[in-house]
């Protein structure tokens, strides 16, 4: 009975045993498992994370990029304003001349004229600032030169023809080429940040 009994003992020590390991082993292979999968949604929360940030990151650089294109173009649409108002101004005091400086003007562009045959009609502005001795004084100097009758409605300045072509000096003619022609370089030395 005892040898059963030994056996028995010694069959169930061998169970509980192997049965030990068995947990043993079970508890490392969770314990593996639960490792692994941790890491994994340790790795998936790292990479969505990574991802959002990503994401914010992006929206926050678009959004500079829109502030400073919108700075941008305010700033631009200001400078033009004032590069409008400056021509604008120039083209003011253009106009009040008085007849003396008028005279002086047009004295001058004549002078380039000196060897040909020119017609010369005046804007309305200019021509109430010059009576007939200031345009007969003119026609002594320059013979070549013919005065139109009538003037250019509204304007300031004058228009002279030369076998059919017109080169016009009306003042708003002038002051818009010279914006066309000058605007970019006269804008980079007034608002150049040095």
């Amino acid at each position: 009975m005892s040898d059963i009994n030994r056996l028995k003992a010694s069959i169930i020590e061998q169970a509980r045993r192997e049965g030990q390991e068995k947990l043993a082993q079970a508890k490392v292979q969770v314990e593996e498992e639960f490792q692994k999968h941790k890491a994994q949604l340790l790795a998936e929360k790292e990479a969505d994370r990574q991802k959002k940030l990503k994401e914010v990151t992006q929206y926050f650089q678009v959004e500079a990029q829109q502030i400073h294109n919108q700075e941008r173009q305010s700033t631009l649409v200001s400078k033009q304003e004032i590069l409008k108002e400056l021509f604008s101004v120039a083209l003011d005091e253009m106009i009040a001349w008085t007849w003396k400086e008028e005279l002086v003007f047009i004295r001058k562009v004549l002078q380039e004229y000196s060897d040909q045959t020119i017609s010369l009609q005046f804007g309305e502005l200019t021509a109430q600032k010059l009576n007939a001795e200031i345009l007969d004084a003119l026609k002594s100097e320059f013979p070549q030169l013919t005065v139109a009758a009538s003037p250019i409605v509204k304007e300031a300045g004058f228009v002279i023809s030369v076998d059919r072509i017109d080169d016009t000096y009306l003042y708003s003619d002038l002051i818009d080429s010279i914006y066309k022609e000058e605007s970019s370089r006269i804008a980079m030395k007034i608002f150049s940040e040095n």
